[in-house]
């Protein structure tokens, strides 16, 4: 029994893994409170991951107007309930990428009331899709200054399953699209 020696924190490091779970409860807290890979693209546009119902209201008391959500088999309905939020859904499949369903998406930026969420299900591909075509066409960033935001670890890019999400980037003509976005012979969202 004199082998065995039983671990004992002194007081300070007690005190120090106590403040370091207080500090990270605090943090996990505030950071839920907005929704994950949110991030300010311009004072219209913000981008973020799929919100909760309580982060909609967070967002809504924040100032935010429309949600614009790129998922596919999902609707912010149930999460936006009890907000004064407008909801407006682009369907995008990120696997499938084409000028129309960009157009539509920009589109609904121009036309929405501001400022404007845009969402899918991790903030990732689909929205970082359509925020990089928002840089370009609305703010005239270079096509290698959108690609590299596009890929920041921060925002969380496939580049491995949605290689096409880059390469459409890289070969698209911008002012084909942008003459199609601020056309208004086209009906609101076409």
């Amino acid at each position: 029994m004199d082998d065995i020696q039983c671990w004992r924190p002194s007081v300070g490091k007690t005190w120090l893994l106590g403040a370091m779970l207080l500090v990270g409860s605090f943090t996990a807290s505030v950071n839920a409170t907005t929704p994950e890979n949110y991030h300010q693209v311009s004072p219209e546009l913000y981008r973020s991951s799929q919100p909760s119902a309580a982060q909609m209201q967070t967002l809504e008391q924040q100032g935010i107007k429309t949600v614009l959500s790129l998922r596919q088999w999902h609707d912010d309905d149930s999460e936006a309930r009890g907000t004064g939020l407008l909801l407006r859904r682009v369907a995008i499949n990120a696997a499938v990428i084409n000028d129309d369903i960009v157009v539509t998406a920009l589109r609904e930026i121009r036309f929405a009331l501001k400022p404007v969420l845009v969402h899918c299900w991790h903030g990732s591909d689909r929205t970082g899709l359509v925020v990089a075509m928002y840089r370009l066409v609305f703010e005239n960033v270079d096509k290698p200054a959108v690609l590299a935001e596009l890929r920041k670890p921060e925002h969380g890019y496939h580049e491995k399953y949605y290689a096409g999400i880059a390469r459409y980037i890289g070969d698209v003509d911008v002012s084909k699209i942008r003459q199609r976005v601020f056309a208004d012979n086209l009906g609101k969202g076409k």
